[in-house]
């Protein structure tokens, strides 16, 4: 049997999920005999995400108690989004069978993919960003293409999901709160690398070596993961409609 680990799409996680997801699986692993527990990195992993939860968890609570906090976080997803609906547009145009669509979507998307990282970033650095990259985009070198591809609404939409954010962000009081908020896409974005890192780990392992200790970390590893994979997939799925009554 070929060893893979369940596929699981992290993004789609909330703030809370994200964590429940690392506490899961930090609860599942330490269910393994100790005497197993004899790999440096692995443990260092796990020590590391353990470490990281706790910090992560801490922020996540000062943003659930602060309404304000929650309005930036929100509002910060809108940006998100926007920055990935022009980047989708762009990926549609590449298959026009139209050549200028085509070559003017190929210089949008050499220019989008210097700001690929953007939904990564702190805030600041990404508030800086889209202004920096719609301010190219409005510029005589790109706002043909945007008029020829008719993307002018996706640039508008980055521009005003940015101003919306940084007039919420801008108006906030100075304290504890805004500092944690401020972390919090670091910490969860370090914390999802560091458990990316792992189970790339434990997959490359449990391959490579006969080391029980890697079998059973993946095993319990795609528990999880199917777990919230599933999670997903039944939200992204419509519910169906209840039948009409009758007429007759």
């Amino acid at each position: 049997m070929k060893l893979k680990l369940e596929p699981l799409r992290t993004p789609g996680l909330s703030h809370m999920e994200a964590g429940q997801l690392i506490n899961r699986h930090l609860s599942d692993l330490a269910t393994i005999d100790q005497a197993l527990l004899t790999d440096v990195p692995f443990n260092t992993y796990i020590n590391a995400l353990g470490s990281q939860l706790e910090v992560y968890m801490q922020g996540l609570a000062q943003v659930q108690k602060n309404e304000e906090t929650e309005k930036i976080v929100l509002a910060d997803s809108v940006r998100d989004k926007a920055v990935s609906a022009f980047g989708t547009a762009i990926k549609l145009h590449l298959l026009s069978d139209i050549p200028e669509e085509v070559e003017a979507s190929r210089s949008l998307s050499i220019l989008f993919g210097t700001y690929k990282n953007l939904a990564t970033l702190n805030y600041e650095a990404e508030s800086l960003g889209i202004d920096k990259l719609t301010g190219e985009l409005n510029s005589p070198a790109y706002s043909e293409k945007i008029n020829l591809l008719h993307m002018s609404k996706y640039v508008a939409r980055m521009s005003e999901a940015n101003a919306t954010f940084k007039t919420l962000f801008s108006g906030r009081m100075v304290g504890n709160a805004l500092t944690e908020s401020y972390d919090m896409k670091v910490l969860r974005s370090d914390m999802l690398n560091k458990y990316s890192d792992f189970a790339e780990y434990v997959l490359s392992m449990a391959k490579a070596t006969d080391n029980s200790l890697f079998a059973t970390a993946l095993n319990l590893l795609n528990t999880g993961r199917k777990y919230y994979s599933d999670l997903l997939a039944r939200r992204a799925t419509p519910k169906p409609e209840e039948a009409k009554p009758s007429l007759n």
